[in-house]
């Protein structure tokens, strides 16, 4: 028994390791596949450097055909980096329309100077097109603020005119990518030395000799409830980066919010008995939301759970819901010890806990309400938190509505 648990702890630790180092460059470059593949001409296994170099052989060749002239204007449209033409007099003659959504106010007709303002970019793409050889610099130009870009200048010559091509990268993003990465590495790993620490204090006194029976038998409840706990965390992560990772057809879908509030509410039941809490369900008949099943249930769950246990003792959950112009909202509410306004903010964050320890100690992994987040504005919507100390908590979120099914009030 005891070496079961040892391989069980080591597996999931392992498991956990590898997700952390692989969930954020899975999300990060399955967005960027999606948006590479979705360009006309290619595929699913593209790169950024093929579209550069698929926008740069058709660029040479754009002046010989409309036809061509067309497909370029469709990469652009679609590319996923801000690409800026310009002729030998450094004015823009096209852009992407990420330059356009990116940049701050770039148009075409105008000089590289005054658009962007920056005298460094200008004189790499005139010595490009002098020399006819490409040129890469780093600059900083504004894009809601002053932001440090990689730009890549390819010359070319297109009837004996040298002209050149632009691309931007914004490099703050990817320092951005790495700050997220380290920062969700330490928070998992943090949040694996409670359990972890506790199952091995929990192993060390089950080899000793003189255990007693009964104590072995606590002994491996309790280590049974921590790798639940672990088991927990890692469907969490998982289920968390398969949406950041913009997988929306698990969003795909319709349901009826009452039976599902229903089965939540019998299924927490014993929850709400042991903390004393009367949990109610209040959603009226026909209130059909664009989200399966499945998915509603995690969001109501989630929060109808988070209600009980930290409303406290005595306190009541109600779920409740409505239709205000085509949405529907929902909302669980409960009249228990409230939230501090300073932890208000950012209770849908990762890992956030108001009172940690308390919420360790119910067994929480503190992604709950980053999952109910995450579903909601992944599915169109938004989500919003009301609490007022010693006043109770209401959390609301709004959903596109199907059709209804029966009268709603």
């Amino acid at each position: 028994m005891t070496a079961g648990v040892i391989i069980l702890i080591l597996a999931s630790a392992v498991l956990l390791v590898l997700v952390t180092a692989a969930v954020t460059s899975f999300v990060f470059r399955r967005r960027e596949r999606a948006c590479i593949a979705a360009m006309p001409g290619m595929e699913a296994g593209g790169s950024i450097e093929a579209v550069k170099a698929l926008i740069a052989g058709l660029a040479e060749q754009a002046s010989n055909t409309n036809a061509l002239s067309t497909r370029l204007d469709q990469l652009l449209a679609g590319c996923p980096l801000p690409v800026l033409f310009l002729d030998e007099s450094c004015t823009i003659t096209a852009l992407s329309n990420r330059a356009e959504e990116e940049l701050d106010q770039p148009r075409r007709r105008r000089s590289l100077l005054e658009t962007l303002g920056s005298h460094e970019l200008e004189a790499a793409a005139s010595e490009a097109m002098a020399t006819m050889t490409p040129v890469e610099i780093t600059v900083r130009l504004y894009a809601g603020g002053r932001r440090p870009y990689r730009a890549q200048l390819l010359p070319f010559a297109n009837e004996k005119r040298s002209e050149c091509l632009v691309f931007l990268q914004d490099t703050a993003q990817i320092t951005d990518y790495g700050a997220l990465r380290s920062q969700f590495a330490a928070n998992v790993s943090h949040e694996l030395r409670t359990p972890l620490a506790g199952i091995r204090a929990l192993v060390e006194s089950l080899n000793e000799p003189e255990i007693k029976p009964e104590e072995s038998r606590r002994f491996l409840e309790r280590i049974d409830l921590e790798t639940a706990r672990l088991g927990q965390l890692i469907d969490e992560i998982l289920f968390l980066s398969t949406l950041e990772a913009g997988d929306t057809n698990m969003l795909e879908g319709k349901s009826e919010a009452g039976p599902v509030a229903n089965s939540i509410v019998g299924k927490l039941k014993p929850l709400a008995a042991e903390r004393d809490v009367v949990l109610k369900n209040s959603i009226p008949d026909g209130l059909d939301v664009l989200l399966p099943e499945r998915m509603l249930a995690t969001v109501l769950n989630n929060l109808a759970e988070n209600a009980l246990k930290y409303s406290g003792q005595g306190s009541h959950v109600e779920i409740e819901g409505s239709s205000e112009a085509g949405r529907i909202k929902i909302t669980v509410r409960d009249d228990g010890i409230g939230i501090d306004a300073e932890h208000l903010p950012h209770i849908f964050e990762r890992f956030y806990r108001v009172d940690k320890s308390r919420s360790r100690r119910m067994g929480g992994t503190g992604l709950g309400l980053s999952i109910v987040k995450h579903v909601v504005e992944s599915a169109g919507g938004e989500v919003a938190a009301r609490s007022r100390e010693g006043y109770g908590t209401e959390i609301s979120f709004m959903l596109p509505g199907g059709t209804t099914s029966g009268t709603i009030t």
